[in-house]
């Protein structure tokens, strides 16, 4: 029965001690002004040309195997070269270096392109690294990852274990140097699990496994799963450096697939880890927008999944650690914290012994996929789900909220204790079967019978039955805002038809959405999809499974003009009118992302005139890529766009529980 509710080691084999250590300035030492860095061997013109010719080509030619179910394993390649042409990536110490690692890349895509049509993958026989491809369903795109399989282990026969190893943080780790050392790779990485794979994924290069880094390990891992017979209970996350922080919060906010977590350094938080003083705190919202990803706002989830950390001696990195220590003992969770003695920032290499043994052991135990006992703290819906427990709505948005949920086999009763939490989903089918019916449900003290299909809590009512329908009437579901949420997920681009009301908008609107393309590609590793409002179909128009990035105004764009009475904004061409609040629409821009019901279980979503809002400014370190604005803001564009703000912001906030302004 269902109760529910609306709804690099080598990159990875050596990390300097320098990588990832934080600077007076806030940057990482390795940070040389943007991301991706200028390079420093350019290529000449003719070595450019000599690139072009012969990647033209191959591109035609890919075109006759890309509909074959391996054709990524091909197009990683094509892309880490096109991409080091378009962006100037060439970091060797000579330009002759650059070129040879790009027609390397070049030589295994003809081979692989030219297999491919006789239906063959002989890259994937036998041991050894390998590096592979997947299309995301984000934006289509081909992105790598690498694999390594041991020595004498057969592949096919049984299930086996997988470790998912997060890379550290390198500038010039871009498409083309990451595939290239996937490989060439001649050595294993630093872990050599027995009888396990281990999977590196690139994670859209260094924005510390956050935004489309996060999905893209879940891309990767699901990737490798099909083609590879992995044991679903017995995955491992582990990283080090940015991929410890990757490993923290990906750990934290998803601890229910894995069968350990292992953290190697890596920071947990933003206060702490920038060292913000009070006149250096940025505004409220985004303070609370660092709830998105700082692990101590999730840290009880630790509660569900063996976690072992190391750190080195003299690591800087290492307060991140022990700070999370105090966290989780207030929550009454101890855990081995390992430390390298006398080590900055890497493995000591006997400890590192000592962690792999502790982790090792946890596979062996393997994870529990349907636990008696489940424990879930979140601050929104996105990472409201624990094995069997959904949290669907909040209270109150971006506060802190629990669950605890216990089968009592012996009592025949789910025992269920909330905090903050509006709407619930338990899916009891799944962990007690048909035996579901004859379990009885107390929540909150209260003992509510299940039948229906989903319960509210109200807090005057207590806990009462919803109909699934609400799902996209309020704001959660796996959805709270900001934008930057969306750009998790499938997004489509939407510029305008013609130019907006006033020439000052227009010209804004041409160069944001041009740089938001431009940053996509350059530091997402991606071509997103874009078309212009009149170039959608029916379905896109009304947004099933996408995100529709709408740019412009009424005037300039056709769809935005047909939603405009779904939004809680009133736009002419004189005033731009939100709540109480009216502004001169000739130099004001409204960047807001919302969602509205079109039908049962289905919400139209838009981004209206905004891509990521950290921009490159906050490239310096991982830890300040993360969400700027809230749900809305009003911006005055008479301050040009810098690499900090898109505009001047005059007024932001969050919506409320129904999508309204407050």
């Amino acid at each position: 029965m269902k109760v529910c509710l609306p709804v690099f080691l080598a990159l990875f084999a050596v990390i300097p001690p320098a990588v990832a250590q934080l600077r007076a300035d806030g940057a990482t030492a390795s940070f040389r002004g943007s991301l991706p860095p200028k390079p420093t061997a350019a290529l000449s013109a003719e070595q450019e040309k000599a690139l072009e010719d012969r990647l033209r080509p191959l591109l035609a030619e890919f075109e006759s195997v890309k509909k074959h179910p391996s054709s990524a394993d091909a197009a990683i390649f094509l892309k880490a070269v096109r991409y080091a042409l378009d962006f100037d990536e060439w970091y060797d110490k000579k330009p002759e270096d650059g070129v040879k690692k790009a027609n390397a890349l070049l030589d295994e895509a003809a081979k692989r392109i030219a297999s491919l049509r006789e239906g063959k993958t002989p890259w994937m026989e036998g041991s050894g690294q390998k590096v592979l491809g997947f299309y995301s369903a984000i934006d289509d795109s081909p992105q790598p990852y690498g694999v390594e399989v041991p020595e004498g282990l057969e592949i096919g026969e049984k299930e086996v274990p997988m470790w998912i190893w997060l890379h550290g943080r390198g500038d010039t780790a871009t498409d083309l140097p990451f595939v290239y050392s996937r490989l060439m790779a001649k050595k294993p990485g630093q872990f050599q699990p027995q009888g396990s794979i281990v999977i590196h994924p690139f994670g859209r290069y260094c924005n510390g496994w956050k935004s489309a880094g996060e999905t893209d390990v879940f891309e990767a891992r699901d990737a490798a799963k099909e083609r590879f017979k992995v044991d679903p209970n017995r995955i491992v996350l582990a990283g080090f450096s940015m991929g410890g922080a990757g490993a923290w919060h990906i750990g934290a906010h998803f601890a229910d697939q894995w069968a350990c977590v292992h953290t190697g350094a890596g920071f947990v938080d933003v206060k702490r880890y920038q060292k913000l003083t009070p006149e250096k705190m940025p505004p409220s919202y985004e303070q609370t927008l660092w709830n998105v990803y700082d692990v101590p706002a999730y840290a009880r989830n630790f509660l569900n999944v063996p976690l072992i950390s190391y750190s080195g001696e003299n690591d800087s990195q290492r307060d991140s650690a022990d700070y999370m220590t105090e966290v989780l003992a207030k929550e009454g969770l101890t855990r081995p914290h390992l430390i390298g003695p006398g080590m900055g920032h890497k493995y000591h290499p006997e400890v590192i012994k000592d962690v792999q043994a502790l982790i090792e052991k946890a596979v062996e135990k393997g994870r529990d996929p349907k636990p008696k006992k489940v424990v879930l703290q979140t601050r929104c819906t996105r990472y409201g789900k624990m094995f069997w427990v959904t949290v669907t709505a909040l209270k109150q948005a971006w506060e802190d909220t629990r669950v605890e949920a216990q089968i009592d086999d012996a009592a025949k009763q789910v025992v269920v204790k909330t905090s903050n939490v509006a709407c619930l989903e338990l899916d009891l089918a799944e962990v007690l079967g048909d035996n579901a019916a004859t379990y009885q449900l107390s929540l909150d003290g209260k003992v509510v019978p299940f039948s229906a299909r989903g319960y509210v809590n109200e807090a005057e009512q207590g806990w009462t039955s919803a109909p699934r329908g609400t799902l996209s009437q309020i704001k959660g579901s796996g959805f709270d805002g900001p934008a930057d949420q969306a750009f998790q997920d499938r997004f489509i681009i939407v510029l305008p038809d013609a130019p907006c009301a006033h020439p000052q908008v227009d010209q804004w609107v041409k160069a944001e959405s041009a740089h938001f393309i431009q940053r996509w590609r350059s530091l997402m590793r991606g071509d997103p999809v874009v078309k212009k409002a009149s170039e959608l179909t029916a379905d896109e128009r009304e947004g099933l499974g996408v995100t529709l990035c709408l740019w412009g105004d009424a005037k300039g764009n056709s769809l935005l003009a047909s939603l405009m009475n779904h939004l809680p904004i009133a736009w002419t061409d004189k005033t731009l009118r939100l709540g109480d609040k009216t502004f001169d629409a000739s130099h004001h821009v409204p960047v807001l992302t919302y969602q509205w019901p079109v039908r049962p279980i289905h919400a139209q979503r838009i981004v209206l005139n905004s891509g990521l809002s950290f921009r490159e400014a906050h490239d310096r370190t991982n830890s300040l890529q993360n969400p700027k604005l809230p749900d809305w803001a009003i911006l005055d564009i008479t301050q040009p766009p810098t690499a900090e703000s898109a505009g001047r912001v005059v007024a932001a906030d969050f919506f409320d529980a129904k999508w309204q302004v407050k």
